[in-house]
């Protein structure tokens, strides 16, 4: 016993080396010195999303992003603003790391033979889905795929309960597909009849749901515009006419070939029996992803997701090809580890509490964007302003000052953005540089407060023709003006209880549609200390 802990031992940190090597090579691969991640220019959607969740990890974002917090809020806890853009680079490829040494790990405890699993550490870390992480190092994958071996060594090793539902609580918290390693649980447990096990997964899963019930019951954005309905057809029919596109892609650089062969031995076909229900699904998972679907109809095939998104079938896959080894033997007995039970049980009572320290900020719904630049933006800004007027400063957004274009206007002066402006101001406003103008009958202004006081809003408006407007604020009129042709300042005195924490919207209402819709010259906030 004592032989083979000091072995595997030796294997796991063998393995690490290799997968660091391996990191190494992709990284200097996929470097191009004329490509330089800031806190400002990033690649693409997610990653302005993570970067915005690690700067306020307290504050929700948007979903569903904004609920895989863990990696983010890590970041954004350990490192100063200045290294998490960074940070989240090294933690990709420290993830990948120790999941060379996980992989390892999990193909002993299944009975893969010491070069077996070593072979197989190098196959997955020479497979595309590891090579696409280096394009994008901000997504989670590589975190995740670290603690969902962490999870499959705890229900193959036999793991205690409290091991078990602290790896499951850490994987909810990076991504939803934890649940998918459930029914690995209760094939475990059916010896003892199916209720019995359908209890004992459920025992083990509930400290998991219990955090992620809390979460999203503390974090409830804003209502708003209702996404689109899920065209499944149209997904199915996206998915179908790509087949020539990411079929290629699930061979996974050739361990998809070794598993398919392994599998004329009866331990890998018994292997697959138990891992089907888990395996079927992360298979499906990226092809689903990838089929973008649009206002009822499949728009667009995203092919790297595919190859993004397969990285979890990797682990399961080692798992049938070491199969092939003639060498393969019995799963390794459980191995009682006291001081790892207390430990888990200590961080898993953490974690049950952990959520009740979020900020309750009401975020407005963002998920009608996918606009990476604007999510980062606005919550950037509107916390900023929250806190200007907590401190009662006076704020004030002047659109001469406010102008930004993405694309046009430098990156790092993303602080220009019009976040402000919300619906009823015409398509993309917040990336205005011209006039801010009423497109439409009804507008929406956002105000973001910290604590609920008195709010003093000084609005210069004018238009065309003279019409009324009028101002209401939790759905209750706070005030109206006659604006135009001159310019006129519309003074609001908003109660307290009119506002919340969060992102306030502040409808104006104006009584023509067609002509004389009024335009904004400036916007003065100021809170008042005195509450009513």
């Amino acid at each position: 016993m004592g032989s083979r802990f000091l072995k595997d031992a030796a294997g796991f940190l063998l393995a690490c080396l290799i997968g660091g090597a391996l990191v190494a090579y992709h990284h200097r691969a996929h470097f191009d010195p004329h490509i330089v991640w800031d806190g400002f220019t990033l690649p693409g959607f997610d990653a302005h999303v993570y970067v915005a969740m690690a700067e306020e990890p307290r504050v929700f974002t948007v979903g569903p992003w904004g609920y895989r917090i863990l990696l983010p809020a890590v970041l954004g806890t350990l490192l100063p603003s200045r290294l998490i853009v960074p940070g989240f680079e090294w933690a990709a490829r420290l993830s990948l790391v120790l999941a060379s040494g996980l992989l390892f790990a999990y193909l002993r405890v299944l009975g893969g033979t010491f070069r077996a699993a070593l072979l197989a550490v190098i196959a997955m870390m020479l497979t595309p889905s590891v090579g696409v992480v280096f394009v994008n190092p901000f997504l989670v994958e590589p975190f995740a795929l670290m603690l969902f071996l962490l999870a499959l060594i705890a229900i193959e090793a036999n793991g205690s309960a409290w091991a078990l539902s602290l790896s499951f609580i850490l994987l909810s918290l990076c991504k939803e597909i934890w649940l998918l390693l459930l029914p690995l649980v209760f094939l475990k447990e059916v010896g003892a009849g199916i209720p019995e096990a359908a209890r004992r997964t459920l025992r083990l899963a509930a400290p998991a749901l219990w955090i992620n019930l809390l979460i999203r019951w503390l974090w409830t954005p804003q209502a708003g515009a209702a996404p689109a309905d899920s065209d499944y057809l149209g997904a199915l029919a996206s998915i179908v006419s790509h087949i020539g596109v990411f079929a290629p892609q699930f061979l996974l650089g050739g361990l998809g070939v070794a598993a398919v062969l392994a599998l004329h031995r009866e331990e890998a076909r018994d292997y697959l029996a138990r891992h089907a229900l888990t395996l079927l699904p992360l298979l499906a998972l990226p092809l689903f992803a990838a089929a973008y679907t649009g206002e009822g109809a499949a728009t667009s095939f995203f092919a790297d997701d595919v190859q993004r998104l397969l990285i979890y079938v990797i682990p399961l896959a080692a798992g049938l090809a070491i199969h092939l080894d003639p060498a393969h033997g019995s799963p390794a007995g459980p191995r009682p580890r006291p001081w790892l039970d207390r430990a888990a049980r200590v961080v898993v009572i953490a974690l049950l509490i952990a959520p009740l320290a979020l900020d309750r900020y009401s975020r407005a719904d963002l998920r009608t964007s996918r606009d990476g630049p604007y999510v980062l933006g606005f919550t950037r800004e509107t916390l900023r302003t929250a806190r200007k007027l907590d401190r009662g400063e006076t704020v004030i957004l002047d659109p001469a000052e406010r102008k930004f274009a993405w694309g046009v206007t430098p990156p790092n002066e993303l602080q220009k953005l019009r976040f402000f402006l919300r619906n009823g101001f015409g398509p993309l406003a917040h990336y205005g540089i011209h006039d801010i103008k009423m497109r439409e009958a009804s507008a929406t202004l956002v105000i973001p407060i910290l604590e609920p006081r008195r709010l003093a809003i000084k609005a210069t408006m004018d238009a065309r023709e003279s019409t009324w407007v009028t101002f209401l604020a939790g759905g209750a009129k706070v005030g109206e003006a006659l604006v135009g042709p001159q310019a006129v300042t519309v003074t609001l005195d908003v109660a307290a209880t009119k506002l919340f924490r969060g992102d306030n919207p502040i409808e104006m209402r104006c009584e023509k549609a067609a002509t004389g819709l009024p335009r904004i010259l400036r916007l003065e906030l100021s809170q008042s200390a005195t509450r009513p």
